[in-house]
């Protein structure tokens, strides 16, 4: 035991000094809570309550990006717009420590500027009162760094040894490219990206295409978006696109189109391939209400994303480019993307610790696709297959106010598969998919380009639905482990047998969950709890528990 820590203690203090170090608390976690543990630097300048971060709202980042392929660096400058809202002589922000600051000019004088760790400190000459309105512009140079072979940019030539680079942040962090206020909470109102590109490529990025301008040596390509964005989102690709337009008539009956941009070789493949995007977004339509976009439109982009990572870039959703129709012609990653422009984009998480917002419902969007297609057995093989790769090893919801990175180590990856897993338990318990849905479409009206907690969920959910599902919600969310259903069946008899059951990891005491037996032809219904309970079946059939039909559950031998 002393040799391991020994160990560990080694490791720690040698990636301490390098790069990697942020990211060691991920593996070497809390032996209580499981969770990374976090250090007094990190909860002060990653919480919502810190006044350097509280005092004030970004209202728009406008931001210009210059790229460098042959040394994988970018110039760039970044105008941010901001209110305040109580009064402060300081502010801060996030930037990568290896990103160069060139200038930094203020509409209020700027008394000093200080940098530690990824962390950007700017002190005004004055206070700013409540109210006012201010502009920085942050003129920035640098390579931003690669962690364990992802980076914030991805540098690549495509088949035809042309320029190809395509932006990603979730996980890594938008501050690795771009001075930000990295919280969830605080979307601008609007941004404006424009990306300087060789006259031969086409640069794409979120929302519309104003303008593309000619210069000397290339061209800037004017975007905006006009609705809020959550940081992570903002987004751009530079390469030999082309552009073909998919007719779409939306859930009103208004005649729309969605934008796919394929590099120039995979037009044709692209034009057959993106024929399910109407179908996929019809249907995501259906279940969570109207495209919550088109002010800004419905692209798809061919993305040079490691490791086919595929990214739900608002209004310009980046996807790989293996073409790959999983089933039945349709791409269940697509489906997973695009269902973010509802959970994640148009609702988004308060805070990084509540991103099971974002990749539950996402996740289990795939699920309900097949169902809502009518292929019931896909949609049984889904749950079955997020109950097969859930881990158990940490909690679902994170540590608030500290910019949790889910994303680093697989063990907090429940966030997709267990989130999911939730969701379905929540409307099998329930019993009432059209309420269930409608809670889904209401959230979706209430919060509409605002953000979501845990919290609000469950206030809403129970609400709605006149019933108290904080247990619920305690369990999947906050425990480490789902139920545990212990049983034993005796089949002694002949005419009958019986089955004796329980929880076996602790439960709350009104966690009163419904779990379905099937024996032969009969439904059987129980309530297990802590003590051992017992039922009686008829003899001589096969019985089974299906967690389609009631929820995830894990089952475990019980030894009388």
């Amino acid at each position: 035991m002393r040799l391991i820590t020994i160990v560990k203690l080694s490791l720690t203090l040698l990636l301490s000094a390098c790069k990697y170090g942020p990211f060691v608390k991920y593996y070497l976690p809390s032996h209580k809570t499981h969770l990374a543990r976090f250090t007094k630097w990190e909860k002060k300048v990653g919480s919502d309550s810190n006044p350097l971060v509280s005092s004030y709202d970004i209202t728009c980042y406008d931001w210009f990006v210059e790229t460098f392929p042959k040394s994988k660096a970018i110039r760039a400058t970044m105008k941010i717009d901001f209110t305040m809202l109580t009064m402060q002589d300081s502010i801060q922000l996030d930037l990568q420590k290896q990103m160069h600051i060139d200038t930094v000019i203020g509409s209020v004088t700027i008394k000093k500027i200080k940098r530690k760790k990824d962390v950007l400190f700017i002190c005004f000459q004055r206070n700013l009162q409540e109210g006012e309105k201010i502009t920085l512009r942050i003129a920035y140079h640098g390579k931003p760094i690669k962690l364990a072979g992802n980076s914030a940019i991805n540098w690549k030539e495509d088949e035809q040894k042309k320029t190809w680079i395509s932006t990603a942040t979730q996980g890594i962090g938008p501050h690795h490219i771009m001075p930000c206020k990295n919280f969830l909470y605080d979307e601008p109102d609007s941004c404006f990206i424009h990306i300087k590109a060789p006259s031969e490529l086409v640069a794409v990025a979120n929302g519309q295409l104003d303008s593309v301008s000619s210069i000397n040596d290339g061209k800037i390509y004017h975007w905006s978006v006009k609705n809020p964005i959550n940081i992570y989102n903002l987004s751009f690709n530079i390469g030999d696109y082309d552009l073909i337009e998919k007719p779409y008539t939306d859930i009103q009956g208004v005649s729309r189109k969605i934008l796919i941009y394929p590099l120039k070789y995979n037009k044709v493949r692209a034009d057959t391939f993106y024929n399910q995007a109407p179908i996929i977004l019809h249907k995501l339509e259906r279940l969570y209400g109207a495209f919550p976009w088109w002010r800004d439109g419905c692209k798809v982009v061919e993305s040079c994303l490691p490791n086919g990572t595929c990214m739900e870039h608002q209004s310009a959703i980046s996807m790989s480019n293996a073409y790959q129709q999983l089933h039945k012609k349709i791409n269940y990653t697509l489906v997973h993307e695009l269902s973010h422009e509802w959970w994640g984009n148009h609702v988004t998480a308060y805070d990084y610790a509540d991103l099971w917002l974002h990749e539950g419902f996402a996740s289990y969007s795939e699920a309900c696709f097949a169902e809502a297609i009518g292929d019931n057995d896909y949609f049984n093989d889904y749950i079955n297959y997020f109950a097969t790769v859930t881990k158990n090893k940490r909690p679902v919801m994170k540590t608030y106010g500290v910019a949790y990175n889910n994303l680093v180590h697989p063990y907090d990856q429940d966030i997709y598969n267990k989130g999911a897993l939730f969701l379905h338990t929540l409307r099998m318990q329930l019993e009432d998919d059209a309420l269930f849905f409608e809670i889904l479409r209401d959230v979706q009206v209430r919060l509409a380009k605002r953000t979501l907690t845990s919290q609000q969920f469950l206030e809403i959910f129970n609400a709605a639905t006149h019933r108290d599902f904080t247990p619920f919600f305690d369990v999947y969310l906050k425990q480490i482990k789902p139920p545990v259903l212990q049983f034993h069946i005796d089949k002694s008899r002949s005419d009958s047998s019986t089955i004796t059951y329980r929880w076996v990891n602790p439960m709350p005491k009104d966690f009163n969950m419904k779990v379905m037996l099937d024996w032969g032809d009969t439904q059987n219904v129980i309530y297990p709890t802590s003590e051992l309970q017992k039922i009686l079946v008829p003899g001589n059939q096969k019985g089974q528990m299906d967690i389609v039909k009631f929820g995830y559950v894990l089952f475990k031998a019980l030894k009388l």
